[in-house]
């Protein structure tokens, strides 16, 4: 059985070493056997926010990246939170900074999606909801929230 380290090794993925969030709000919150991460902007290890809108100044393939960095910013709140071993992703919510005319945010997402799945196996499948949405916070392209089960 492949450790979730293992797999992230394999995968040459270093999860972003995180802060605390610069408003009123926890990163996380736990209620018994279930955690709650808040909003993860598509923000880079380096501090960038990979910004645009989807169908106007960023293309589906920088979407996929967005979401991706997003949700390397999730697993890094989970990891922080009960590490990522006691981690099984029950539902993601993702909104993608889109014009009106762009109606494929779920291929979008699903950038974000395998990668869950990549790194946390069978844990990492989610029920999902992906919408548009005409800004994000700080011009974000994608924003990721989850609902997360606490195993053990």
């Amino acid at each position: 059985m492949t450790t979730v380290r293992e797999r992230l090794k394999a995968l040459s993925i270093e999860l972003p070493d995180l802060g605390p969030p610069r408003y009123a709000y926890e990163a996380t919150s736990r209620w018994g056997d279930v955690l709650y991460v808040s909003g993860q902007i598509s923000r880079t290890a380096s501090g960038e926010v990979l910004r645009g809108r989807l169908g106007e100044d960023a293309t589906p393939a920088d979407g996929v990246l967005a979401a991706r960095t997003a949700a390397l910013n999730l697993l890094a709140r989970i990891e922080q939170s009960i590490g990522l071993e006691q981690a099984r992703v029950l539902k993601l919510n993702a909104w993608a900074a889109s014009a009106p005319d762009f109606v494929d945010q779920p291929t979008v997402i699903d950038g974000a999606s395998h990668l869950l799945i990549d790194v946390l196996g069978d844990h990492g499948r989610h029920a999902r909801t992906a919408l548009p949405t005409q800004a994000l916070p700080q011009g974000a392209l994608v924003e990721l929230d989850a609902t997360v089960a606490v195993l053990g």
